[in-house]
């Protein structure tokens, strides 16, 4: 099988972009700086990705063997690194996670990576890799962000009632009114009520993406992790009910992890076409049979005890971020390039209100031992 090299890739930015670039940061702040009072959380809280249930420790083996085509960047040689993994929800609220909607976030922290980072004033060996439990987004555009983003700010309180509702897959589809019917944003409106339809399982159960395509050495890829059957079969604590209890994420995975091991694959999917697997459209997922995904490396999280309050510090401190990564995986297409100047400026304005300087850990214990104060 015959795989799109990155050469091939070329990327184009419209005219507008960094004008809508500019307001979307300025909203992001101007919320941001808000909810300091608004949300009752003490502190600036992040965008997307507020609520942590929990950091746990792990270690991540690149698998030995691989064919060339994967044996690319990170996966280049067989190698262990040591990892911390975040779970998270995915919006922009602290509450009872009944009140939250079904978006989560894996968040993975590789320690000792070599080579350059793409975050600029950074050499700390950190390489991120922000995954979340569905293989299509609904924005692919900055002007589709900039005209969406307050309702999706509001997440999931816009969708409490049929008009909020219509309101807000209207303004998807048509780009806050700003699309003609023949540009209407059919993909992204799919993408998004396919996420509404999320079921709640216990973390480890899902199968978590990266939001759109990225370099992969000389290649293009999808990063995809799935739990194996081992872990599958194993989970006990399966059941999450959310009507039932406040915090039955956090429960769940602090059981779970107390009790046994799990792992998980880090699993490659190549663009095979720049067509029929599109590097620019997120919200279209690639079909498998024209590129299957491949095993490219190995999760293991051993049992420990993460119930401690203190976890949950950690885990509000550990900041991941897509381009926290190296050359070699750049991500690619008009969204993970707004989400560079978004994280960046985000994650300034929240270590300014938070007083927090600028430091990645070192390794998972430094990770783990890392609080708010």
């Amino acid at each position: 099988m015959s795989f799109v090299p990155f050469s091939a890739y070329r990327q184009s930015l419209p005219p507008d972009y960094h004008a809508d670039e500019k307001r979307l940061v300025d909203d992001m702040e101007s919320f941001m700086r808000g909810r300091v009072r608004g949300e009752d959380a003490g502190r600036a809280l992040r965008g997307a990705h507020a609520e942590s249930f929990g950091l746990v420790a792990g270690e991540l083996e690149v698998l030995d063997g691989l064919p060339k085509q994967y044996a690319q960047g990170l996966f280049a040689h067989p190698r262990t690194y040591d990892a911390v993994v975040r779970y998270s929800n995915g919006v922009a609220h602290i509450r009872a996670d009944r009140y939250l909607g079904p978006i989560l976030g894996m968040g993975i922290k590789l320690f000792g990576v070599p080579g350059r980072s793409l975050l600029d004033g950074e050499n700390s060996g950190t390489l991120d890799i922000p995954l979340v439990n569905s293989p299509v987004f609904f924005a692919n555009t900055a002007h589709d962000y900039l005209t969406t983003q307050r309702l999706l700010e509001d997440l999931p309180d816009s969708l409490a009632t049929a008009a909020s509702r219509n309101n807000v897959l209207r303004n998807l589809l048509t780009s806050g009114g700003t699309a003609e019917p023949d540009d209407w944003r059919w993909d992204e409106l799919l993408a998004f009520v396919s996420l509404l339809g999320i079921e709640r399982q216990h973390l480890f159960l899902y199968r978590y993406y990266n939001i759109g395509a990225l370099r992969f050495g000389r290649y293009i890829a999808r990063l995809r992790i799935a739990p194996t059957a081992g872990t599958t079969g194993s989970v006990v604590h399966r059941r999450v009910d959310t009507d039932a209890e406040d915090e039955p994420f956090r429960r769940t995975l602090v059981a779970e992890t107390a009790e046994r091991a799990h792992t998980f694959t880090l699993e490659a999917q190549l663009c095979a076409d720049l067509s029929t697997t599109p590097v620019d459209n997120s919200s279209v997922a690639w079909p498998e049979e024209l590129s299957p995904f491949r095993a490219v490396a190995r999760l293991r999280i051993p049992a420990q005890n993460i119930s401690d309050e203190r976890n949950i510090e950690a885990a509000d401190a550990t900041a991941i971020n897509p381009w926290r990564t190296r050359p070699e995986h750049e991500p690619l297409g008009e969204l993970n390039r707004l989400r560079r100047e978004v994280y960046r400026r985000s994650a300034e304005l929240r270590r300014r209100i938070n007083k927090q300087p600028r430091r990645e850990p070192f390794s998972p214990a430094d990770a783990l031992n890392a609080t708010r104060h």
